[in-house]
């Protein structure tokens, strides 16, 4: 079945097939015939019409394709981030899944998109296509009145947020999110620049010459059933001594409401800035975040390597979970590490992985050793943070010999990915 990019003539009948499968009303269905998606996005279907009993005018499958780039290694990559993907329920159970994500790793890879990421309610079905998690999106529940009583930073004062200033701010997430593994860019048309609506609302922290420490943004809410009547989407800082200002600063609020809930990134620190008394873990439901490597030597040649590594290594990745020719995840590459570089080199293949022991061309000043990968361990590793004994603890294939697993683990070594934009 044929998957195709969806237009301006299909957004009504996209968007009237996505909100029967999500929830939500689609006012704009009585209004025009037509609209526009959203700019950045590339959206994706299937028609009804070539299905056995299909209409014409429905749309079976479909799903969009964010253009976002995000953080790894230092370095940054393009990510196809996924969202929107739904089935009819008309023709729900007759592989309509299965070929539009195939189509959707196949255009991820047509626009040279290294990685690909979602957010997923049902995690094995996205496995199945060799999605692996990498990582969730915890939040907190701080008590106020913590806060309220940690010391005073001196040097540091607030600045209000506004549209004049909401420029530092961004700017301010850029440079300290840099190093991170898997935070979105932001960058427009898929962010805007501007202040956000919604009751959004931050503060900046500078010092006395007007230097930019770090932001806090929340939204204003009434109280929960955890008593929280603000939810604070990000504490940023420079230093430990920057999150403490920030999160004093947020204490300021328990004379209206007993506590926050704080979104945090992934060993987070700021967790190691807050009292620990009556923090408790958001009883809620815990997001899960899925990538999936779209082109390994890609993804890898957009990492930094470390400062002082140097070295090479016979890489192995095996792809069974699509079809062959779909993406470029699967091969075999000599990879180097040089002078803060990256480089790989592609190796002939032996069309899936296996049939030699992976060593074949190396020389007697060839790679260090061998590593052998599934696409699910090449997921988890190429973004950062995990070792090959972590990929094995999660039954995911990492072989290597011992050199090899050394250098790729020093490779790769980072912050475990943190993802704070859903979508």
């Amino acid at each position: 079945m044929r998957v195709r990019e969806l237009t301006s003539d299909d957004y009504v009948a996209y968007r009237t097939m996505t909100s029967g499968a999500f929830g939500g009303s689609f006012p704009e269905a009585q209004e025009k015939e037509s609209r526009p998606f959203a700019d950045g996005e590339i959206p994706l279907g299937i028609d009804s019409s070539q299905l056995p009993g299909g209409v014409d005018g429905v749309i079976a499958a479909g799903a969009r394709i964010r253009r976002d780039r995000v953080a790894l290694g230092g370095g940054v990559v393009r990510c196809g981030g996924i969202g929107g993907l739904a089935v009819h329920p008309a023709h729900r159970g007759g592989g309509l899944f299965g070929a539009l994500l195939t189509g959707v790793i196949a255009r991820c890879d047509a626009e040279d998109m290294p990685l690909s990421m979602l957010y997923p309610s049902n995690p094995s079905i996205y496995r199945r296509f060799g999605y692996q998690v990498v990582a969730s999106v915890p939040t907190v529940i701080i008590p106020l009145m913590d806060l309220q009583r940690m010391p005073a930073v001196a040097g540091r004062r607030l600045v209000p947020v506004t549209a004049e200033t909401v420029p530092r701010l961004h700017a301010l997430y850029r440079e300290l999110s840099a190093g991170d593994n898997g935070m979105l860019r932001r960058e427009p048309p898929l962010f805007a620049t501007g202040m956000p609506g919604g009751g959004w609302s931050a503060l900046l922290l500078e010092d006395v010459d007007g230097l930019d420490h770090g932001y806090i943004s929340w939204t204003r809410l009434d109280e929960d059933a955890q008593g929280a009547g603000l939810d604070v989407h990000e504490v940023f800082g420079r230093t430990r001594d920057d999150r403490i200002a920030l999160l004093r600063s947020l204490g300021s609020w328990s004379t209206v409401t007993e506590r926050a809930r704080l979104r945090v990134r992934t060993e987070d620190p700021v967790l190691d800035a807050l009292p620990g008394g009556g923090l408790r873990p958001d009883p809620g439901t815990l997001p899960l975040v899925m990538m999936r490597v779209i082109d390994t030597a890609a993804a890898l040649e957009a990492r930094r390597a470390p400062v002082g590594l140097s070295g090479s290594v016979h890489l192995v990745v095996e792809d069974r979970t699509v079809p062959a020719g779909t993406c470029r995840s699967a091969g075999r590459w000599i990879v180097s590490a040089a002078d803060g570089r990256i480089t790989v080199a592609a190796q002939k293949s032996d069309g899936g992985g296996g049939g030699d022991d992976g060593r074949g061309g190396a020389g007697a000043e060839g790679p260090l050793g061998t590593a052998r990968l599934d696409v699910h361990a090449a997921s988890l590793l190429l973004t950062g943070g995990r070792t090959l004994a972590d990929a094995r603890r999660l039954d995911l294939v990492a072989t290597a010999d011992p050199s090899a697993e050394f250098f790729l683990d020093a490779l790769l070594a980072g912050p475990r990915p943190s993802v704070m934009d859903a979508f």
